[in-house]
């Protein structure tokens, strides 16, 4: 089966320091990926901030300047895709950011808001978009007399819920979702999250999600991809991930995740030492500084994402065989 959104290789770097005699060194922030996403599929990508999470999101939009490799839509390059074929592309991709309000234009109405993408596409009349918009707003649970207010007369779940219809408008195959949890109310997240389940369900969407929010990547996802550094370290199926981590970061990630324990919430525990800097990343796997069970060969040699076994690759000189 042909992949519906994919990254090749993909790398993205920005421009640090510089000056009047002095070119601007340039910093990787995804270090070539490789990654799929079927249709219908939810794929969680998960990692520490500053693992190149977003950067990767963006990418894929086409919100950031790509340094190399390729992001293929529907079997075709973005880079070299006609211009019709780029416009269906920004049609059936949309994105769902972090923070609700700040990705809804406080001018505009919400019904102004859920109709932008069928204009900007050219797609129905006033009437019919008019219907779509009340459409989208009992699909995310929101009242019809919604549309004639603004952004600030709502709380945070509802804002969320509001971006949801404006991204769900122009009907896409795919939604990007960046960390679109953690900027709500701990109450108010367990109602979006089904949200999304429910959402994918009834429409057949696939999912990108971007989260740091485990128990909600085991909830909503089907395979999740591991980035520590840039780079993608381990891809897995989410039970087999969450059962049975064969990265050494994944393994970490898990074990920091709070426990009930005794009817009580237990701590996690916590990786050792922090992420290292873009600007000089350790030789060989750069995990190794943290992993207790690196060798010598792990401060040497870069270790490649390899398969493992069925639906499961990771990069790592000595995989975990164990289980959590």
């Amino acid at each position: 089966m042909s992949a519906l959104l994919e990254a090749r290789d993909l790398s993205v770097s920005f421009p640090v320091g510089g000056g009047w005699l002095q070119p601007a060194r340039q910093v990787p922030a995804v270090r070539g990926v490789n990654l799929a996403l079927q249709a219908g599929e939810a794929l969680a990508v998960v990692g520490e901030s500053g693992s190149g999470k977003t950067t990767l999101a963006r990418a894929l939009l086409g919100l950031v300047p790509v340094s190399g490799g390729q992001v293929i839509f529907a079997g075709q390059d973005t880079a070299t895709m006609p211009a019709s074929a780029r416009q269906a592309m920004r049609r059936q991709v949309q994105m769902v950011f972090q923070d609700p309000f700040g990705s809804l234009d406080p001018r505009l109405t919400v019904g102004g808001i859920i109709a932008e993408p069928l204009e900007i596409h050219g797609l129905g009349t006033t009437a019919t978009r008019r219907a779509r918009v009340a459409e989208l707003l009992g699909l995310v649970g929101l009242p019809a007399d919604a549309a004639a207010r603004y952004p600030h007369q709502f709380s945070g779940g509802q804002r969320q819920r509001i971006a949801l219809a404006r991204a769900l408008a122009p009907a896409p195959q795919v939604i990007i979702a960046d960390e679109p949890l953690s900027a709500l109310d701990v109450s108010i997240q367990s109602q979006i999250l089904n949200l999304l389940v429910e959402l994918r369900a009834r429409i057949g969407l696939a999912y990108l999600m971007i989260s740091h929010d485990l128990a909600a990547v085991h909830h909503l996802a089907d395979r999740v991809a591991t980035m520590y550094l840039g780079a993608v370290v381990e891809v897995a199926g989410v039970e087999e991930m969450f059962t049975r981590p064969a990265h050494p970061y994944t393994a970490g990630l898990l074990a920091a995740v709070p426990r009930l324990g005794a009817g009580k919430r237990v701590p996690g525990g916590t990786l050792p030492g922090d992420i290292p800097s873009p600007l000089a990343p350790p030789p060989g796997c750069v995990f190794h500084p943290r992993c207790a069970g690196a060798t010598a060969r792990c401060g040497q040699e870069v270790p490649l994402l390899r398969p493992l076994d069925a639906g499961r690759a990771v990069a790592c000189h000595h995989p975990l065989t164990g289980a959590v």
